[in-house]
C-alpha cells in the first residue's frame, strides 16, 4: 500500500526539498510532525559526552522518521542530508488506520536496521569497522560506479569517524594504510574501493 492515496490526506502535504549539508532539524527542536523521505539519503547525529559527533542512524528513501511526535518529545538528534534530499511531512492527525500500520512497519524495519548498524561501530577493530562502514555507503545515495567498474563512495575522513565511533585522525591514518595496502584509492572527499573483495573479506559484511 502506498501513503497518503486519499486526496484529503494528499492535498495537505507538500514536498520539501533539502540540499547536501542542510539540517532538517536539531536536537531539542520541536517535533510536530513525522517525515517521509522521498530521495536522497539522511543521518541522525548526536553528540557524546567527549563532546564528538556519532553518527547513529541512516534514513534512506522510503523512510518514515521524526517518531518523537508520537511522544511528544523534542527531536533527540540532529538530522543532517548526505545529498540533495526531498521529504514530505507526515501529520499523524491525518492517517487512516492502514497508514499508521504502514508507519509502524518502516520504524520497524529501520529498528531493526539501527540495530545491524550498531556492529560498525562496536565490533572489531577500526580497519575492519571502516572496510565495513564504506561498503555499506557503497550501497547508498553516497556510492556509485566508475567507467571502469569499480565503485566509490562520496564521504570525508570525518564522515566516517562519525559512522564508525572513531576520531578523524585515526580514521586517516588507516585509510592512508589502506591505500598502500591497495584496498582503497582516496581523492578529495571520494574513496574508490580498488579491491572490494578484500575489503569484504576483511570487514565481513555480507550486504
Amino acid at each position: 500500500m502506498t501513503l497518503y492515496s486519499t486526496p484529503s490526506v494528499s492535498s495537505d502535504l507538500r514536498s520539501r526539498p533539502l540540499r547536501r549539508g542542510d539540517t532538517l532539524y536539531y536536537a531539542g527542536d520541536p517535533a510536530p510532525t513525522l517525515y517521509r523521505l522521498d530521495s536522497g539519503l539522511l543521518r541522525a547525529v548526536r553528540l557524546t559526552p567527549q563532546g564528538r559527533n556519532l553518527t547513529v542512524r541512516h534514513v534512506l528513501p522510503g523512510d518514515i522518521f521524526g517518531e518523537e511526535t508520537l511522544h511528544g518529545l523534542p527531536r533527540s538528534h540532529q538530522m543532517i542530508a548526505l545529498t540533495d534530499a526531498a521529504l514530505t511531512p507526515i501529520h499523524i492527525q491525518h492517517l487512516s488506520a492502514a497508514e499508521l500500520w504502514e508507519v509502524t512497519r518502516s520504524l520497524s524495519a529501520q529498528l531493526q536496521r539501527v540495530m545491524n548498524d550498531g556492529v560498525h561501530i562496536q565490533d572489531g577493530e577500526l580497519r575492519e569497522r571502516i572496510a565495513r562502514y564504506l561498503l555499506s555507503l557503497a550501497d547508498s545515495s553516497l556510492g556509485g560506479v566508475h567507467e571502469g567498474g569499480l565503485r566509490y563512495v562520496r564521504a570525508t575522513h570525518e564522515l566516517i569517524a562519525e559512522g564508525t565511533g572513531a576520531t578523524r585522525e585515526s580514521v586517516s591514518k588507516l585509510i592512508g594504510e589502506m591505500r598502500d595496502d591497495g584496498l582503497l584509492t582516496p581523492a578529495y572527499r571520494c574513496l574508490t574501493l580498488t579491491d572490494e573483495a578484500r575489503l569484504r573479506e576483511l570487514s565481513g559484511y555480507h550486504g
